[in-house]
């Protein structure tokens, strides 16, 4: 049950929000001097960032905690949150950062896309977001860029029972302390293999799972996902789609995700609209461009076979 009246439930994410800056190549193979760039774009990024748009656009209450610089490029994110009914009262603005800002390389043939230029992320001195905010949230979505922030938020979230998600691409020293306070966790391939040193996804979850987690998620990119049930390793396939970029498409996937937690969808039906969601996003070119809404990915689930709900 949700902690407000009304039925949109809200997902809390801290993490980071960043802007991209998009160039899409004719084949990042080819020889610099003729590789023609086919198309520019600028988007909202980041991994919790375009998380908490995925949640909005699928019909839920989002609200971001993150900081921005304060030069174009901060106010350039801010606004496409705004533009997108997420919540930013609690984004913190830090005097003489900049941006973030991305340079994202798209390779046309196969849509992989290549990270160029980081601004790196603005710290504020003081802890990000309301402690206040979080007992009225129905989840908390977190990627670890601001530890401490992030800690104290999953502390407290715990304490209220309110759920929380990680997004992982890696594990790092503070890695651990976080997991102690996150239920589900969802982690990319990379990562997965180097906590397993290899292919093996049964023992990277267990790894995970010894640290906190109920429930592990490794995330596969076009080859699928596989999850941890119990003791049972099971595997779910992607969705097949014409890719054109798939910039964005594990954030859209973990929105989808909080989206669906909140909302009481079983596990593995989240996981398919999870998964359904994030192939959608790669029909078109950047982290938020191709996101569906609710309506959107019910209908290319019925449409695939998949009984609804």
């Amino acid at each position: 049950m949700s902690r407000r009246a009304g039925n949109r439930k809200k997902v809390v994410g801290v993490g980071l929000a960043c802007l991209d800056q998009l160039i899409l190549w004719r084949d990042m193979q080819a020889p610099l001097v003729g590789n023609k760039i086919l198309d520019f774009q600028v988007q909202g990024g980041g991994m919790v960032g375009t998380a908490m748009v995925a949640v909005a656009r699928l019909g839920g209450q989002a609200e971001f905690w993150g900081a921005v610089g304060d030069d174009w490029m901060g106010r350039m994110i801010l606004d496409g949150f705004r533009c997108e009914n997420v919540d930013t009262r609690h984004v913190v603005v830090v005097p003489g950062g900049r941006g973030p800002m991305v340079v994202v390389c798209v390779d046309r043939p196969t849509g992989q896309r290549h990270f160029l230029y980081w601004t790196g992320c603005p710290e504020p001195k003081d802890p990000i977001g309301s402690p206040e905010s979080l007992k009225t949230a129905d989840c908390l979505l977190v990627d670890g860029t601001h530890h401490q922030s992030t800690l104290r938020a999953a502390r407290q979230a715990q304490r209220l029972g309110v759920p929380v998600v990680a997004d992982l691409g890696g594990i790092g020293e503070n890695t651990p302390a976080l997991l102690a306070h996150v239920e589900y966790a969802i982690i990319s391939e990379r990562c997965a293999q180097r906590v397993a040193g290899g292919d093996d996804y049964r023992a990277a979850c267990q790894a995970m799972r010894s640290m906190g987690p109920e429930h592990v998620v490794v995330t596969l990119g076009e080859k699928g996902l596989v999850y941890l049930d119990g003791e049972r390793l099971a595997e779910m396939p992607a969705f097949p789609v014409e890719v054109v970029d798939t910039t964005g498409a594990g954030d859209t996937f973990h929105g989808a995700f909080c989206y669906g937690l909140v909302q009481g969808f079983p596990f593995l039906k989240n996981l398919q609209f999870a998964s359904a969601a994030a192939a959608m996003k790669c029909r078109q070119m950047g982290g938020r461009a191709g996101i569906p809404g609710r309506d959107e990915v019910v209908g290319f689930l019925i449409e695939r076979g998949v009984a609804w709900p």
